[in-house]
């Protein structure tokens, strides 16, 4: 005998119902992969960024300190061109593309980078320090003046308001003692 359905009900089916629940589980599932996959593409992007600025100031740095004394002596025992005392050889892809990014200085009393020459006594060698020669100390700026894309980016808005800034500075310091 055959069963008879109540006029006016229909069953659904369960296949349509299973299409219904994956799509709200997509809705809110992909947004959210998104953002996770963007937070890390920049989480990486600001690493490789940080290191490339840590190892071309650390480069440069010990650069520095190996040939300060010499430098010193070829200007006549001064260190007035010690700014344009840079090394070109000294690049990271697609973070350190010029000698604009770097700055040369020394580090003050109260622990501070500064953009000045160390002090230089009049037989050519520096203030002594730990190593009894004296410090010098590199900056390195990304994205510096090089033109090198601003980081984040694209810059972090969310409806109109800003969550970090456009253009945010990525910098590296390291100080070496000068070699005698």
């Amino acid at each position: 005998m055959r069963k008879l359905r109540p006029v006016g009900r229909k069953q659904r089916s369960a296949k349509g119902a299973q299409i219904a629940e994956f799509a709200a589980a997509a809705a809110l599932i992909v947004p959210l992969f998104i953002v996770v996959v963007y937070l890390t593409y920049e989480i990486a992007m600001y690493m490789y960024l940080k290191s490339g600025v840590d190892i071309a100031a650390k480069t440069e740095a010990r650069w520095l300190a190996i040939n300060f004394n010499y430098f010193v002596q070829q200007n006549g025992n001064s260190a007035s061109s010690y700014a344009t005392w840079k090394n070109s050889g000294v690049r990271v892809a697609n973070c350190v593309t010029t000698n604009a990014q770097f700055t040369n200085g020394t580090i003050d009393s109260s622990g501070n980078f500064v953009a000045t020459a160390p002090p230089v006594l009049s037989a050519g060698d520096c203030l002594t320090s730990a190593s009894g020669q004296g410090v010098v100390a590199v900056k390195v700026v990304y994205p510096g003046t090089s033109g090198l894309p601003a980081w984040p980016f694209p810059p972090l808005n969310f409806f109109g308001a800003k969550l970090a800034p456009a253009n945010m500075t990525i910098a590296g310091v390291y100080v070496a003692d000068i070699e005698p």
